[in-house]
């Protein structure tokens, strides 16, 4: 009985896993192509922003619109993730670069929601030459 409910604790916290691990590629593919529509898609109804010196608490309709600014200006060529962890909250968060005529240093945070997880704190931040 006890293998039983160890199988099934494990096969439930790996789904978990790969369900975060697929919103963090969406949120990572996003970035990289510069759609806000599909980046805002994955926010929580109100993120902390961060868009370059602008920050705030922001609706979800609302925090669209500010990386679409910058994404549009300056049209990305790439995202890579170049550090993971997990803050004291139990938030997975995401630090890495975004390409475009210069880099920008990203950090994402996903929060585990009653059916998925969601980004609840994003920064598109000048590059200070961290990575």
């Amino acid at each position: 009985m006890t293998r039983h409910l160890n199988l099934i604790a494990a096969v439930l916290f790996s789904t978990g896993l790969l369900a975060q691990d697929a919103v963090k590629d969406q949120v990572v593919a996003a970035l990289s192509t510069g759609n806000s529509k599909d980046l805002a898609a994955h926010f929580i109804a109100n993120i902390d922003l961060t868009v370059k010196e602008t920050t705030g608490v922001y609706s979800k309709a609302q925090a669209g619109a500010d990386p679409s600014q910058v994404l549009q200006r300056q049209p990305p060529v790439g995202h890579a993730i170049e550090h993971s962890g997990v803050s004291k909250s139990g938030d997975k968060y995401f630090i890495g670069i975004l390409h475009t005529h210069g880099p920008f240093r990203t950090t994402f945070f996903l929060k585990k929601t009653d059916t998925s997880f969601q980004v609840k704190q994003l920064r598109i931040e000048d590059s200070k030459n961290d990575f």
